[in-house]
């Protein structure tokens, strides 16, 4: 196991290739295995480095309360305790949400940033409520009925039924497994940012999405999209919420495609 203490806690993570850096922060319930078949698609030109999110996996929690804002303290320290600036950051769900803040609070450490489906439900607060009146109740009854790794199967089920249909009992066990850091981020305190305070992120993004995803996480996507000043969007045909791993072949390309568009900037403002 490779480990370094950053932040309050000590953090796992795995680094592959060689190349500009390439860090992935993965989303809800899930950890650096998660990312391992993007990094071998990516790692023969980019080091790709993936980690377990503070109190998941072999990630121990720390003391501090659990906030997205901590979630990206911890990346930016892992950043600049590996040496990775100016890095891409290439994050989903959860995890894009805290990479969104990221980019807000230390785009000095970055060149670039693939955020797919944050649930930044402040850039669209019907579609938030109207999502949270659906799920709620589906990971009460599933809580009351068969505790919390029932819940992490409900709310897998609801808002990534892609992935839960593609991956296998032992992969979900990872998830289970993670039920109680997993929704201690639900219940914690998430970024809340108005579309124009965006504009005060420097850094070149891209937005995915999943053509079939629920339609809150398809309307955050699509404004945040419209609110950064440097952005391109892209949404994958027949795909859900969990783009990485339900169109793996087209998630890697849009990625080389953007990090070749970085790599011939820097060559650029080289000259």
């Amino acid at each position: 196991m490779t480990t370094i203490d950053i932040n309050g806690t000590t953090i796992y993570y795995e680094r592959t290739g060689g190349g500009p850096a390439v860090l992935f922060v993965h989303g809800m319930c899930g950890d650096a295995d998660v990312w391992a078949d993007q990094a071998r698609r990516l790692c023969d030109r980019y080091t790709c480095v993936r980690y377990d999110r503070r109190g998941h996996s072999r990630s121990h929690r720390g003391h501090a309360v659990v906030t997205d804002a901590l979630h990206a303290d911890d990346v930016a320290a892992l950043i600049e305790a590996l040496g990775l600036a100016p890095c891409l950051l290439v994050a989903s769900s959860a995890g894009a949400a805290i990479a969104v803040d990221v980019a807000l609070r230390y785009g000095d450490l970055l060149r670039g940033a693939v955020f797919s489906e944050p649930p930044l439900f402040c850039l669209d607060r019907e579609a938030g409520r109207a999502v949270m009146e659906e799920l709620v109740p589906r990971l009460d009854e599933a809580a009351a009925a068969g505790g919390p790794r029932a819940a992490v199967d409900a709310f897998f089920s609801f808002l990534c039924p892609g992935l839960w249909s593609i991956i296998d009992e032992s992969r979900k066990d990872r998830y289970r497994d993670n039920a109680d850091i997993g929704f201690t981020d639900v219940r914690s305190p998430s970024l809340d940012i108005a579309a124009d305070e965006l504009a005060a992120v420097t850094v070149p993004a891209l937005v995915v999405a999943g053509d079939t995803s629920h339609p809150a996480l398809r309307s955050v996507a699509h404004r945040l999209a419209e609110a950064l000043p440097d952005a391109r969007f892209v949404e994958f045909d027949h795909c859900g919420h969990v783009t990485y791993a339900e169109q793996p072949d087209a998630f890697a390309s849009a990625i080389s495609v953007f990090a070749g568009e970085l790599d011939r900037r820097a060559t650029i403002a080289a000259r």
